[in-house]
């Protein structure tokens, strides 16, 4: 999932983000906001408050001035701030089949570059059986798409962060060690959102680790390459290379930079996304 972009390609790109997830006027006059009760349903209040973010990702991310740690557990950058958060909600699990499906249904959504959209749904459909596994192969703008219609929007990284690991530094979900038995981790596929009840974090926040990937508020540029930052790690884990992608489910505090190219090779088979709103 890892991208190259050259400088070359920024325009190309800049274009093809900005087209990939719009409605059309006939979408917008006809159920392009969805109608919502409070507090929402399926989704979980984080109270008010200061929220401690330590962050670390891997050193093949690229050149960052974060600071560099060289240690036995390898090498890799960390960053932490102290930030103060307002009230938000966030959705107890991933975004489902079932969910986006009615999305489409409702707005008559078309991406304008629609390679991969949705790529494992036949007929406009998710494959029988799988109406509540996380909805995948969907573009940044994609899922931006499916939040605005929801009332919501995505979560920022400290949102996302907060949400999975409460206050008190844990590194898992559910605790301080790692449990297989608490995440979908180096399986064969996605599972239905909620398999693992007892891996929920300190708000009761569902498969926060595993499963699959998901997208943040977090797009980004450092003059050479547009980038977000994806949280939660996924069901599939590469093996043979540091070089590979990151996979399986990983820790509260870390991320793993997205390179983005065109919203057709932003979509992959491990990325899902949650979705947040503003109390106030």
């Amino acid at each position: 999932m890892m991208r190259y972009t050259a400088r070359f390609f920024l325009p190309v790109v800049a274009l093809c983000c900005l087209a990939a997830g719009v409605f059309t006027a006939a979408n917008r006059d006809a159920g392009a906001v969805k109608e919502l009760s409070l507090p929402p349903e399926g989704m979980v209040e984080i109270p008010d408050g200061v929220f401690r973010m330590e962050v670390e990702y891997r050193w093949r991310e690229g050149l960052t001035n974060d600071t560099l740690i060289v240690d036995a557990l390898g090498i890799r950058y960390r960053t932490a701030s102290t930030l103060h958060l307002p009230s938000y909600y966030i959705d107890r699990t991933e975004v489902t089949n079932r969910e986006y499906k009615a999305f489409l249904d409702a707005t008559g959504y078309e991406p304008v570059w629609p390679g991969n959209f949705l790529k494992h749904w036949t007929d406009g459909s998710y494959p029988s059986g799988m109406a509540d596994h996380p909805v995948v192969w969907v573009s940044l703008e994609d899922a931006r798409a499916y939040a605005e219609w929801a009332g919501k929007r995505l979560p920022t990284e400290a949102e996302w962060q907060k949400a999975a690991q409460g206050t008190d530094g844990r590194t898992w979900p559910w605790g301080g060690l790692f449990d297989p038995q608490k995440a979908n981790t180096d399986s064969e596929g996605t599972l239905p959102v909620g398999s693992f009840p007892d891996g929920a974090s300190p708000y009761g926040i569902l498969d926060m680790a595993g499963n699959v990937w998901e997208w943040t508020d977090s797009w980004q540029t450092d003059g050479y390459h547009e980038y977000s930052w994806l949280r939660g790690g996924s069901y599939f884990h590469a093996k043979g290379s540091l070089w590979y992608m990151q996979g399986g489910p990983v820790a509260v505090y870390q991320r793993t930079k997205f390179w983005h190219m065109t919203p057709a090779l932003n979509r992959t088979p491990t990325i899902g996304f949650r979705c947040v709103m503003d109390v106030s």
